[in-house]
């Protein structure tokens, strides 16, 4: 064979292998590029945090209002809310008018609250018809609703009951109660706020 024939071949020959040889490589690199790097590898980047955002809600206060954020003067709780009655009652050792008030004949299901910090005191189950005119429980709701005192004013001697939390004046409890207690919290309306249970769907 001439030496003309033979390097066309060989040219040929040269050409398709650097082809080959290059597909290769190429194929290589880009198997390289595509494996995804480990996110628990050692060079793993942390996880993003985001500055000042909290993943919980702060939570609503609850129960009662602690003493030291009430009011101290008749201005104060004046300011607050209270009328001059409940400030008579509540904070002077006062005692409203029979069957003249709110709840005296109050027949609803529900909790019976202190006016003035909102400490659950009674509940309706435990409620009565005195026919003193005043609403009447034969217990506190638990045993920190309610404390008791000696009460000596207009010469004899009773059992004074404020709010266990605050010291809210509420009335004077009683050994002619009924059954299972014997008791008879007999309480000012003035004293008080109803919370009304929530009727169920049923109802």
């Amino acid at each position: 064979m001439s030496l003309q024939r033979i390097l066309p071949v060989l040219s040929l020959a040269l050409i398709v292998g650097c082809s080959e040889s290059s597909n290769v490589n190429v194929s290589s690199d880009a198997g390289q590029e595509e494996t995804p790097i480990s996110a628990t590898g050692e060079n793993a980047a942390p996880p993003i945090q985001t500055v000042g955002e909290s993943t919980t809600a702060d939570p609503e206060p609850t129960g009662a209002t602690p003493v030291d954020k009430l009011p101290t003067t008749k201005e104060g709780w004046l300011a607050r809310g209270l009328t001059e009655e409940q400030y008579y009652v509540t904070q002077e050792k006062g005692t409203e008018r029979h069957h003249a008030n709110e709840y005296w004949d109050n027949n609803r299901t529900g909790k019976y609250l202190c006016l003035c910090c909102g400490q659950t005191l009674f509940d309706s189950k435990t409620k009565y018809k005195s026919g003193t005119g005043w609403p009447s429980f034969f217990q506190p709701d638990s045993s920190e609703s309610v404390a008791e005192h000696k009460d000596r004013s207009f010469f004899s001697v009773r059992t004074e009951v404020v709010c266990k939390n605050c010291g809210a004046h509420l009335g004077h409890v009683f050994d002619d109660g009924p059954q299972p207690t014997g008791l008879r919290y007999c309480m000012n309306s003035a004293a008080l706020r109803f919370e009304e249970a929530a009727k169920s769907k049923e109802e």
